[in-house]
């Protein structure tokens, strides 16, 4: 009977609890951020939303997060902004009933939160990032040297390459591990376009059923079925778009006149875009004349600086652009979420190569169809 009581007690206490809103509450310190200063709560996922804000006393700040799945199943970011170019954030991992301790800085690795299991498993994340940061940085900054000739620039640029490349390959596994929490899946679908195809597909085959319904999973699945339709050895998908004069043209008219076109989509703002166009003039000279032609497809959106790009970089290849930004239309077409980004297509329309980054590799890709 005793046992039967203390049962029934326990499930009133959980009842009693369950309707209780968990909180997590964040105690917040800013470094060079004064006060009197606003600083903002929001959700990360898709176009952000404004969770609350709270002004910063005696260089501290706090909030207190109803611990809802919605915020759970996300991330969200403490956020100060001294201009629309430059803002400080530090990312939040939403957890019952806990108190947390974070920083709030422009020194973005350096902003820490502690307090609970995922948020500790994230810190050791950014760190591990920061130190990846610090070697890649450096090397990019190194390859901008104008004094360099082409083979100094090409090896930095490897190296940086490498460096990159290993810390995407951390990224993936560490999302991999921790897919089932907020942390892994919020690594994962921000950074699904970066990474690996195969790698992609094995993880969506794998998503814990939780995530299925996720807005971000859907999207990514709609994503790798428009990917899966422009993949190599399908046909080109065309379109139309204004030329440099105005003039609407299709990407298929270009197409039709070379035995072999690299599409490069690109844009005048765009420095890795704009660092790639040397090594493509050169290519263009080498083939031209065995057929290979540029087409130039620019996410701008001002036509003022896609013209001046263009005469600036003396570009000798046709250009399209429909100044939509990253609003293009050929965005959702091929699935292009970073530029500089480029298609292979031969005379007949089928596609031979899709974003090849490594000059030689391409240029393997392109003797092997200009033979």
């Amino acid at each position: 009977m005793k046992k039967s009581l203390f049962s029934l007690s326990l499930m009133l206490l959980m009842a009693a609890s369950g309707f209780a809103q968990s909180t997590c509450k964040v105690l917040g310190t800013v470094v060079d951020i004064a006060d009197g200063e606003k600083v903002f709560l929001n959700t990360y996922a898709g176009n952000g939303r404004l969770l609350d804000s709270t002004i910063v006393k005696n260089g501290k700040f706090e909030f207190s997060i109803p611990a809802t799945k919605e915020l759970m199943e996300n991330t969200v970011l403490i956020i100060h902004s001294r201009s629309q170019r430059e803002w400080a954030s530090t990312q939040i991992l939403v957890e019952p009933d806990v108190t947390l301790k974070a920083t709030l800085s422009y020194d973005h690795y350096n902003n820490k939160v502690y307090g609970s299991p995922l948020n500790f498993i994230n810190s050791i994340y950014n760190e591990r990032m920061k130190v990846f940061s610090d070697k890649i940085l450096p090397l990019r900054e190194a390859s901008n040297d104008k004094k360099l000739s082409d083979a100094e620039r090409k090896e930095i640029d490897k190296q940086a390459d490498a460096a990159l490349q290993e810390m995407r390959d951390f990224q993936q596994e560490f999302a991999y591990q921790n897919i089932d929490n907020a942390l892994g899946f919020g690594i994962f679908t921000n950074y699904a376009s970066m990474f690996d195809k195969d790698y992609v597909d094995k993880v969506l085959a794998e998503m814990p059923a939780k995530w299925n319904d996720d807005a971000r999973v859907i999207k990514l699945r709609e994503q790798k079925a428009v990917e899966a339709k422009t993949a190599e050895g399908q046909q080109f998908v065309d379109f139309t778009m204004p030329d440099t004069k105005g003039k609407d043209v299709t990407l298929g008219q270009y197409i039709k006149k070379n035995k072999l076109t690299l599409v490069d989509f690109w844009a005048s703002w765009c420095g890795p875009c704009r660092k790639a166009i040397p090594g493509v003039k050169a290519l263009y000279e080498k083939y031209k004349k065995q057929g290979f032609g540029v087409v130039g497809v620019s996410f701008d959106s001002k036509k003022e600086n896609w013209l001046k790009a263009i005469k600036d970089e003396q570009l000798p290849w046709p250009q399209m652009s429909d100044l939509k930004g990253w609003g293009c239309l050929a965005s959702d077409l091929y699935n292009i979420h970073g530029i500089p980004f480029t298609l292979l297509v031969t005379k007949d329309g089928t596609i031979v190569g899709r974003n090849i980054y490594d000059e030689e590799k391409l240029e393997e890709r392109i003797q092997e169809y200009l033979k």
